[in-house]
Formats: structure tokens, C-alpha cells, sequence
């Protein structure tokens, strides 16, 4: 079975990049970066633009070879060229994620052959494998000669103003975007998405491809109990959320699922638990599609991708929307904004989809402040747009202060590739003070919050890992590596250079080991399997990080967004992320629970839509 969980991780720092000729070596330095696609927020630096008119030296004819760093792995680049200009670029080897990387991959080698330009523009939502392909063809180039006049930054000609005209307008192209815009196209509405990425996706596309669903085609005849899915949500959010827009989610997630079958998502037979319910609920996306993808969430937007073309929807990606229209209190349209055009788009009903608001310093500060400068995974787009646009016509928000949690060792990797991998297997950890601070094998949601709590004084926290089990250090070498930990013979010198509590630590293991010898659950509940006994040993800074926000604009049982004094906004919907602090509260409750909810909103929201639109 193909990965159940977790998210592609955030932009992080620059690597080098090198490049050899076929047949020979060399290396030539360039800025790239492993981690998800944009999701620190920050772009790489373009290369320093050249503007000289001058003529390139005759370059010598013959195909070259160049290297740079990407997503995941290196990307191998060939550029063939005869005495004057680029004849071809070519991807020969990349590791980069399927579907997120494709423009990157496929669209900006032939963009550098149009421009004779290795300093084309990076595709958006998949930064870093675009600065890739640039990087690993400017090295390749470089070997053939002088090639300042292929340094030149290309014209865009300036932006021309475009009225258009829909039922429906639909922002942002994840899973709530895509769902809500086939449900209106389907009842007959002509629908434009507007999609700020270059690609759609949105943070779906980015996640483990669950869907947390009751009574569906799926698993039916394992659970059928919509009233106890409300329960366990409900408990998950300490009483705070809506019951009734609980249980519209519940109900309907289901036939959610049916509708997501019908449109061409494939599920796994297999269904599983998720969260702390052993209820059968998470379905797993399992659509062929993303084979060799590195998240299953692929599975969920591909099929929604080719639906949606199928139907005539009209998709601009690239394009920002950037203001609301309202008259008299009605919105009647959107602004927005690309390379090319600038937008006034009429329209009858306008659905906001655009995702949360971790990749915004500002918003994460006022409204999520235990988690603010922490590690994004979400989606390059979570920047809290829809929301201000939203407010900024009188929209209602609600901030719950919580986030979905995650955890994280090395950034610079995927969440299930090197020392990362220690997350999942629930070592002992510890704080600088060197005592315990919960279950190391909690849902992950829950290790996060655990890991804030125990972070709240200053303090660092630790797994600490020997060598009696080679899968454990070899990952934890990893780690050390790349500067994520340290390595010790002794515990007492591991906790000096950690600057972990020599004295404390050591009784924490040794209490830690007497819970492995017996067998029994410890205080946390845990039964620990692996004791810490033999050096070298190894402390490994483990780290709270986000998948998402929890808070946003308040909507109502028909996706409704509500002004300030709750009642509903002419023409306006939401749905997704961007408004869901009534499902949840500080701690997200299982894998899938927000795709489920999100897919179900997206239909009542695209049904109401349509409806306000005849």
C-alpha cells in the first residue's frame, strides 16, 4: 500500500548545484533546495539579470550536461546548442514529485529554448524544481562558451486590462476549489477558477491522500454510524465546534466519496483507523496517476483536474485574485491579477476556496502566536488571502489559536525520507531538562501539541536513540549529518553537547529502560519496546511544524459566508481551510477529516452557488 499520511515539506534552504559534460567533470555552484515547493513562503534568489545587448561568442556546438539540486534529488539536465543558440533542453533524470513538478519539468526547458534565456520565470507552486531545471541548464550552458547573452532577463509586455464574465467565480484550485466548481458547472452554470499557483492543488495535492468518511461505498457495511463521527469530532474539539455543521460533514461524507468515485477518484478496498477512533473511516486515494508521487493527495486532484476540463470549466492559473466587488452589500465579482491581464470579472455567486493562513508571518502571529515561526508543509498559497479579502467586505472570522500540527526533524527532506522518519517510530524523547514530556507515538496532532507545551520555557526537544537497533542509528546518522543532532559515546558527553541535563537524562533512561523490561504501559500509556543501553548515542532535535491553520471566515449550514452580525453575504461562499473553526478547535482530530469536510462544503457550497445563479 502506497504512503497513508503525511505532507510535503515547506521551501528550505539552498543546496549547491554542479554540472559535467557528458563524458567529463567539473562543477559549477548554483542556489537550490529540498523541501515542499514554496511553502517557507520565500522564492529563490533569481540569477543577477543581464541586460547587455552585447553578442555572445560563438558558443562551441554539441550537447552538455548539467546538475543541480531539486526537491527531493538531483535534476540532470541536457542542452543542445550549435554556434549561436539553444537548439533544445531536455530533463534526463529527476526525482522530483509527480504532478507538482510537471511545469517544472516539462513547460520551462522548452520556456528556455523560446526565450534563448536561461533566466526564464519560475514556475509558482513548484519553485525549487523549477530553479532546478534553470540552474542545471545555465551550468550545461556555460560549457559551451560565453553565454552572457542567454543571461538576459526576457520582456513580459505589460499587463492589459480583461472583463469577463461567469455565473459562478471560484478562488483557488485545491480540493475545495475543484469540488465546488464541477458541483455548479454540473448544474448547468459556466464557472471560471482562479488559481494563484501555477498548477492547481492547493494543500491537498501536498497531503497523505486520506478521506476520513463514514457510510460510503467504502466502507459501508465497517461503519455506518454518522452520530458517533460527530461525537468523536466533537470530543477532539473539547466541545467547541457546531454540532450541526458536524453533522452535515458527517452525513454527507459518504456521499462525498460516491461523488468523488463518480468523478474518477479511485479508493483503496482497505479502509483504516485515523486519529484516536478505532473506527474504520480513513479511506486512501489509490488512483494510478500518482505513481511515484511522494503524497497520495495527487490521487484526489488529478481525477478533479481532467473532471473539471471535461466539463468546460474555465481554469486561469497564475492569476491572483485581489479584491472582492461588492454593490449595495451583494457581491457581484472579482479583481485579479496575472502576468498578462488585469481582471474584472462579473459574476452571480463567487465561492472563496484559498486555504488557510500558515505561510503568513502576520496572521500566524495575531491568530496562532504557539505556533508562529514554526515550519509550513501547507500548500505555497496559505497566505490568508480569501479571508482579507473576505473581511474587507464585511466578512465574519473566528480564530481558535489552534493549527494543524505536525513534527519534523530535517526540513531540508521529505516528511518520510532520512532522519524524518524517526518521527514516525516514537523513540524516548526529551526536553533540555531531560525528562519526558508525553507519548512519543501520539497521533501526530497530538506530539505536536506536546511538543509546544514542551518548548514553552525555551527548552529544545530531543529523541534519544542508541545503537542496539541499526535502524534507529543508521537514521539517526542521518541526522547528525545534516546537523539535525549529535553523537556521543557516553550519555553523559551526548548531553553535554546537546546541552541537555547530564544528571536528569540519565535518570529518564534508566526509568525508561525498567518500562521496557516490564513489559506494562508507562505513565503515558506507551509500552516502550527499544531501551537506550548502547553507545554511541544519539540526541536528535525533533520539532513542532504546521500542516494548515484552524480559523477563518464563519459560513453557514449552506456555505454561506456570515458578516459580523451572522447574517449571510449576498452571492458569497466559502469553503475548506479558509473556514473551518466550526468543525474544528486547537488539536486536528484525524487524517482526512479535512478533506472530508472540505469536499462536503464544496458541494453545498458549488449546489447554492448554482442556485443563486439561475
Amino acid at each position: 500500500m502506497k504512503r497513508k499520511f503525511g505532507f510535503l515539506l515547506a521551501l528550505a534552504l539552498f543546496l549547491s548545484a554542479c554540472s559535467t559534460p557528458a563524458g567529463s567533470a567539473g562543477s559549477s555552484a548554483a542556489p537550490s533546495s529540498a523541501g515542499s515547493e514554496e511553502t517557507s513562503g520565500e522564492t529563490p534568489e533569481e540569477t543577477p539579470e543581464e541586460t547587455s545587448e552585447e553578442t555572445a561568442a560563438a558558443l562551441t556546438p554539441g550537447t552538455y550536461t548539467g546538475t543541480a539540486m531539486g526537491f527531493h534529488d538531483n535534476v540532470t539536465v541536457e542542452v543542445e546548442v550549435d554556434e549561436t543558440s539553444i537548439l533544445s533542453v531536455t530533463v534526463t533524470d529527476s526525482k522530483e514529485t509527480k504532478y507538482i513538478s510537471d511545469n517544472a519539468i516539462e513547460k520551462l526547458p522548452q520556456d528556455i529554448v523560446d526565450a534563448q534565456s536561461v533566466n526564464v520565470d519560475l514556475y509558482t507552486g513548484c519553485t525549487v524544481s523549477s530553479f532546478a531545471v534553470r540552474a542545471a541548464a545555465k551550468a550545461a550552458l556555460e560549457q559551451a562558451g560565453d553565454i552572457s547573452a542567454f543571461n538576459a532577463k526576457p520582456e513580459k509586455p505589460a499587463a492589459t486590462d480583461e472583463e469577463l464574465e461567469a455565473d459562478i467565480v471560484v478562488i483557488g484550485g485545491g480540493q475545495g476549489g475543484l469540488v465546488s466548481a464541477i458541483t455548479a458547472a454540473e448544474a448547468g452554470r459556466k464557472v471560471i477558477l482562479l488559481e494563484k499557483l501555477d498548477r492547481l492543488g492547493g494543500s491537498t495535492v501536498e497531503s497523505g491522500g486520506i478521506f476520513y468518511a463514514t457510510n460510503s461505498p467504502v466502507n459501508g457495511d465497517q461503519d455506518n454510524d454518522p452520530e458517533d463521527m460527530v461525537r468523536y469530532w466533537q470530543e477532539r474539539a473539547e466541545g467547541n465546534a457546531d454540532e450541526n455543521m458536524l453533522r452535515i460533514a458527517a452525513e454527507g461524507s459518504g456521499e462525498s466519496v460516491a461523488k468523488l468515485q463518480e468523478w474518477g477518484v479511485i479508493f483503496a478496498d482497505e479502509v483504516g483507523t485515523a486519529g484516536t477512533s478505532p473506527a474504520l473511516r480513513a479511506h486512501y486515494a489509490s488512483n494510478a496517476e500518482a505513481a511515484g508521487a511522494s503524497t497520495d493527495g495527487v490521487d484526489f486532484i488529478v481525477p478533479l483536474k481532467d473532471k473539471a476540463a471535461e466539463i468546460g470549466i474555465e481554469i486561469l492559473l497564475g492569476t491572483e485574485a485581489t479584491e472582492l466587488i461588492s454593490e449595495d452589500g451583494a457581491v457581484t465579482g472579482v479583481k485579479a491579477v496575472s502576468d498578462e491581464h488585469n481582471y474584472t470579472i462579473k459574476a452571480k455567486a463567487v465561492i472563496i476556496a484559498t486555504g488557510g493562513y500558515d505561510l503568513s508571518k502576520e496572521m500566524m502571529e495575531e491568530h496562532s502566536p504557539d505556533l508562529a515561526g514554526t515550519f509550513a508543509l501547507s500548500s505555497a498559497g496559505n497566505k490568508g488571502d480569501g479571508i482579507r479579502m473576505a473581511e474587507a467586505v464585511g466578512a465574519a472570522t473566528n480564530y481558535t489559536g489552534g493549527v494543524i500540527g505536525f513534527k519534523m526533524i530535517d526540513v531540508t527532506k521529505h516528511y518520510l525520507e532520512g532522519s524524518n522518519m524517526l518521527c514516525w517510530l516514537g523513540p524516548l524523547a526529551v526536553t533540555s531538562k531531560g525528562v519526558r514530556f508525553g507519548n512519543e507515538s501520539a497521533d501526530y496532532p497530538i506530539m505536536c501539541t506536546q511538543l509546544v507545551e514542551a518548548r514553552r520555557d525555551g527548552s529544545k526537544t530531543y529523541f534519544i536513540i542508541d545503537s542496539s537497533v541499526e535502524m534507529f542509528s543508521g537514521l539517526a546518522e542521518l541526522a547528525v549529518a545534516a546537523n539535525c543532532g549529535v553523537k556521543a559515546e557516553t550519555i553523559e558527553e551526548l548531553a553535554g553537547l546537546a546541552g541537555i541535563d547530564a544528571e536528569a537524562l540519565q535518570t529518564t533512561i534508566d526509568t525508561y529502560n525498567a518500562t521496557v523490561e516490564s513489559g506494562e504501559p508507562d505513565e503515558y500509556g506507551k509500552v516502550n519496546t527499544a531501551p537506550v543501553v548502547t553507545g554511541p548515542f544519539y540526541a536528535v532535535e525533533v520539532k513542532p511544524a504546521t500542516l494548515g491553520t484552524i480559523g477563518g471566515l464563519l459560513i453557514s449550514e449552506k456555505a454561506e459566508v456570515l458578516d459580523t452580525e451572522g447574517n449571510p453575504i449576498p452571492n458569497l461562499y466559502a469553503c475548506g481551510e479558509v473556514a473551518n473553526s466550526q468543525f474544528l478547535y486547537k488539536e486536528y482530530p484525524a487524517s482526512g477529516s479535512s478533506i472530508s469536510i472540505t469536499t462536503t462544503f464544496g458541494r453545498i457550497a458549488g449546489t447554492e452557488a448554482a442556485r443563486k445563479a439561475e
